[in-house]
């Protein structure tokens, strides 16, 4: 029997060190009788989907790539993985893959990992920011640039969160058994990785090295490319700031409030994710558990952080750095003035704004014209 095994991510879920364990390791997979079929040099499919924005809202549909690509199979059993189909979510749109599927294959099993809402965001949003360009990643297009670890709520956000919803109109189209449903842990994964455990759907002994992809960004480079990307920085000149926004290492993370309050607000798909698809105790298809997180999170910038990056952007060689600069400390005062600030806290970021605008301080003073020091001074009179 013909048998696609599709997996369609979720996004940062390990789908990286999944395609690339299997484009590095095909030889491995053919002995055992699987072929892995894919667009890109690291065995990433998801060029198949196009995803355009149209009317302040993003549309996906699958484009001829997924045909051609299934139309080159030589093996009963074939692997395709492209994340870039959890975007789908109309049923028409899927019913479309279906079709596409049942061209090439008489079975097709479709696998999918989902992630804690609040940890996929912000694994997504530093991908986010590795780039030098908006809109031009699915991350950046989907998620925007807005200051903080989470994506300000948007039906775009709305329609990729809600699990539930999604995954019910793929078994639909599929057939409830057609598709398998995991929880992206390390405690949940067979083997504890997404190898092993992908590997453990399939139907046969394969063997394969664990693969580790860290797409990730560092604080500095998440709040600085995000706020300089939401200001309209261009590309050439973002560019030359990114090696020192890579000086640092310390990672981001919000506050345990943030962080709860953007996971409750999928709570009713959850609920019913967790009634049809993953069985968790909390009744919200994933652990609850959100100790992890601190009181006080640090993803957004302070004054003080400013006036220390500061002279480090005027000197990367950019275009009116000063410019630059002008345009945080006006987007802080803005943000100092919506909070409401008073007190020491209010004091504080003052004196660092000072700080910020000392690093470039200048009066000019009056001089004298070159030519009147070639010329003798008169001591008296006229």
């Amino acid at each position: 029997m013909r048998t696609l095994y599709l997996h369609i991510g979720f996004h940062k879920t390990g789908s990286s060190s999944l395609q690339l364990a299997m484009k590095e390791q095909e030889q491995a997979l053919n002995r055992a009788g699987f072929e892995f079929l894919s667009l890109g040099k690291k065995g990433n499919s998801s060029s198949c989907v196009d995803v355009v924005e149209e009317r302040e809202q993003l549309h996906f549909q699958v484009n001829s790539r997924f045909d051609k690509l299934l139309a080159t199979r030589r093996s009963d059993r074939t692997i395709v993985s492209a994340e870039h189909l959890c975007y789908l979510y109309q049923r028409d749109d899927i019913e479309r893959v279906q079709r596409v599927c049942a061209k090439h294959f008489d079975k097709v099993v479709v696998i999918v990992y989902l992630r804690r809402q609040d940890l996929q965001a912000i694994s997504f949003k530093k991908q986010g920011a590795r780039g030098a360009a908006s809109k031009r990643s699915s991350s950046s297009k989907l998620l925007g640039h807005d200051e903080g670890a989470f994506p300000s709520l948007s039906k775009d956000i709305e329609i990729y969160y809600d699990y539930f919803a999604k995954l019910k109109v793929w078994a639909s189209v599929f057939g409830a058994d057609a598709l398998k449903v995991g929880l992206f842990s390390r405690e949940a994964l067979h083997g504890g990785d997404i190898v092993s455990d992908f590997l453990s759907l399939l139907e046969g002994d394969v063997e394969l090295s664990a693969r580790q992809v860290n797409e990730g960004v560092a604080r500095k480079e998440f709040l600085l490319t995000h706020k300089l990307l939401a200001l309209g920085v261009a590309e050439s000149e973002l560019i030359k700031l990114k090696p020192m926004m890579q000086e640092d290492d310390t990672q981001l993370i919000p506050s345990r409030s943030d962080a709860r309050q953007f996971f409750m607000h999928f709570k009713d798909s959850n609920q019913q994710l967790n009634d049809t698809f993953l069985s968790n105790d909390s009744g919200l298809a994933f652990d609850t558990d959100f100790s992890g997180y601190p009181e006080q999170g640090n993803d957004w910038i302070s004054v003080r952080e400013l006036s220390e990056w500061i002279p480090e952007i005027l000197s990367a060689g950019i275009q009116r750095p000063e410019g630059l600069r002008d345009a945080l400390l006006a987007d802080k005062l803005q943000q100092m003035i919506g909070r409401g600030l008073s007190g020491e806290a209010l004091t504080r970021e003052l004196e660092y704004l000072a700080k910020c605008l000392s690093a470039t301080a200048y009066i000019a003073r009056g001089q004298q014209p070159w030519y009147r020091a070639l010329k003798k001074k008169k001591t008296s009179g006229r």
